[in-house]
């Protein structure tokens, strides 16, 4: 494992051009529910945030809200976003910024999870500790901008990966 000297932390932007770029098009809630799970097992692996942008609650699954930020107005939830389309630090190639290990976790992640639909990752995350967590008190359509605690992710899927 590399030493945490070698990690770094980048804008929820730069992933979100790689993400588009390379795995895309796509509808902005898989685009949101991909970007979590980067986040989520980074922080597993790592013990470290790939990014410092939070998500929240909300009542389709975890959502950042820079990245909803720069889409309300340009992309409704289950319209695709294209590569093309935004401007996500696209000039910004992301191996040139991470480390391989951090390249090679980000990339299993979009691999297997690229291929659900956002419904499905909608429906995953319904079922997961961190979201429920950050969801207590909150009906299932009630309004919800409490952040999920990075800390409830990173123990959550690091025991998901060690089964």
């Amino acid at each position: 494992m590399e030493s945490l000297n070698n990690f770094k932390s980048i804008k929820v932007s730069t992933l979100s051009g790689y993400i588009l770029k390379y795995f895309g098009p796509m509808s902005h809630l898989k685009l949101q529910k991909l970007l979590y799970y980067c986040q989520a097992y980074h922080l597993a692996h790592f013990e470290e945030p790939l990014f410092e942008e939070d998500f929240e609650a909300w009542v389709h699954g975890p959502v950042c809200r820079s990245v909803y930020n720069t889409l309300k107005g340009k992309s409704i939830l289950y319209s695709d976003v294209t590569y093309s389309e935004y401007d996500f630090d696209s000039e910004i190639n992301l191996k040139d910024v991470i480390s391989s290990s951090q390249l090679e976790v980000v990339d299993e992640v979009l691999e297997t999870l690229s291929k659900w639909t956002g419904l499905e990752l909608e429906s995953a995350t319904h079922k997961e500790t961190p979201w429920i967590e950050a969801r207590l008190g909150y009906s299932q359509g009630d309004i919800c901008n409490v952040n999920i605690s990075k800390a409830s992710m990173l123990n959550f899927y690091r025991a998901e990966m060690n089964g």
